[in-house]
Parts: structure tokens; sequence; C-alpha cells
């Protein structure tokens, strides 16, 4: 049986990269994964900025198990956008060897057609960026997400099965199933389009309503979390589960906030709300011996 390792991403807590390692610490988490830090994505991040991030997180005896990058939330079919996305993934790397991290997020593509139609087009370019990832030696972890073309488990099951690289990997987020425009349920059917694929994992919650699907916290919602620890324990899973709040006490996250989370405003009230998801998903896993 595993034990899982915990992290959270800090921008779900505060702008504050030292605010978010003080939760991280106070919590018990093993890990922080990066988006945005001091209102600005890692990309758009100075040499010396990048160097006090790694002094910071060394100083705090935690890891930084991943980069969740913009990489390729960008139009399908506007070259200059695919190439400065590209260019994008190449700073990533960069960013991430300096960082000591091995894994980097992205998506695939703003979406706008068909997926089956925009499929080949989709894979030629992950196949593009996949060689910067095996020379790094780091992986490239594809999210699906309802506003891109892999709005789904399935979806992005079938894109890494045809990019058909060890460095191009899943990231399973059940919680964006909840989300998905094709109704994908998110565990078990969204676990097992995956299984043998996942590399990283995000957690987060909702529940349907009235108005539309709600963000709640971790295990007060629709997925079925104690399902899936179980086949993760079962399976011998022993990688992160990284903690993506998306859920505010007492605002709700906008659609572009979910689109393009970053910044103080995204931030504003994170805190809070992910003391709660830490703390049941902690509650959670004890259930379960894990």
């Amino acid at each position: 049986m595993s034990r899982f390792r915990l992290g959270i991403l800090t921008d779900e807590v505060s702008q504050d990269l030292r605010e978010a390692i003080a939760f991280a610490q106070q919590f018990g988490l093993q890990a922080l994964e990066l988006r945005s830090v001091d209102n600005r994505l890692l990309h758009q991040m100075e040499e010396e900025a990048i160097e006090g991030i790694r002094l910071m997180v060394d100083q705090s005896g935690l890891s930084i198990c991943g980069l969740s990058a913009p990489i390729f939330k960008c139009e399908l079919d506007q070259k200059e956008e695919v190439e400065s996305h590209i260019a994008i993934a190449q700073r990533y790397i960069a960013i991430a060897q300096r960082l000591n991290v091995s894994l980097i997020r992205g998506f695939s593509f703003w979406a706008r057609a068909a997926f089956e139609e925009a499929l080949p087009r989709i894979v030629s370019q992950i196949k593009r960026i996949a060689p910067y990832f095996e020379q790094a030696g780091i992986t490239f972890v594809l999210e699906f997400d309802p506003s891109v073309y892999a709005s789904n488990a399935r979806k992005v099951a079938r894109i890494v099965d045809e990019v058909a690289s060890p460095w191009v990997k899943a990231l399973y987020d059940p919680g964006n199933d909840m989300w998905d425009p094709d109704g994908e349920l998110p565990f078990p059917d969204g676990y097992n389009y995956l299984q043998g694929r996942i590399r990283h994992i995000h957690l987060k919650d909702a529940v349907k309503t009235d108005a539309g699907i709600e963000a709640v916290a971790i295990g007060s919602g629709l997925v079925d979390y104690r399902g899936l620890f179980q086949r993760l324990l079962d399976n011998g899973y022993d990688d992160y589960l990284v903690v993506e709040t998306h859920y505010r006490l007492h605002t709700a996250l906008t659609e572009e906030q979910l689109k393009r989370p970053m910044g103080a405003s995204f931030s504003d009230g994170g805190k809070e709300a992910s003391e709660q998801c830490v703390r049941s998903l902690k509650d959670l896993l004890r259930e379960l011996g894990a």
C-alpha cells in the first residue's frame, strides 16, 4: 500500500510565496506546485526572481513537484500564437531545470471546433515540443479542461496515445470532469480512460446546482474521492496529490479566472478555502489509512 505525497498550488493560497510555504508547513504538506507568484506567471519573471524562489523553497525543506504552465492555452490555428507558446514551453523547461522540477503541465488549445477534426493538428503540435522535454528529462503532462479541445480524460488519453512519447503523459484532475461539456463521470470513468498514463493528479470538487456547476471543498462534492483514493492505493500510486482549490468561501471565481487563473484577484479568499479543502482531504485519507 502506498502513502500519498501531498502538495498545493501556491496561488490557491496567496501570491506571496512565503505565505504559501507557511501554509504547506502548517498542514504537513510535502510539496508546492507553482503557477503565479507575485502576480506574474513564471515565464514572465526575471532570472533573479526565479533564483529567489529556488532559495526560498530550498530553505523551507519543501520541494516543487510541478510547474503549472499555460502552454497551448492558445488558438490552434493562429501560427504566431502557437510559436509563442512553443517559446513559452522552452522557457518553462529552463525554469524547471533551475528549480529542479521534473514535470510541467500544459493543455490542448482553445476548443473552437470538433475534437476529432482538430485531433491530428493537436497531436502534431505536441509532437513538436516533445523532443525539448525529452532532451531536458522533464515530463509534459496534459491536463483536460472544459475550455480546451481535450475537455475530459477520454480525449487526453487519445492525444497521449497518438503522441506516443514517454515524455508526454496525463494529468488527471477528476474535479475538472465536473465541468466537462460531454458529461464524463470523473471516477471511475475518467480514471479508467487514463489508467497507465497518469503522471500527476490535481484535486478539486464541485456540485451541480440549478445555476450550473459550483465548486466546493474536496470531499463535499460529487467526485467519488473515497473510491478514487482506494483505487490509487490498490494500484500503488505513490506520486503527488496536489490541491487545486478553485473554490472560495464567500465568492465564486469567474469563468475568466477559471480559464486563466493567476494574480491577486484569483488568490483572494483562497487561503481560507484551501484550509477547508486540505483538512477535508486529510480526513478522507485518514479514513482509508493513507
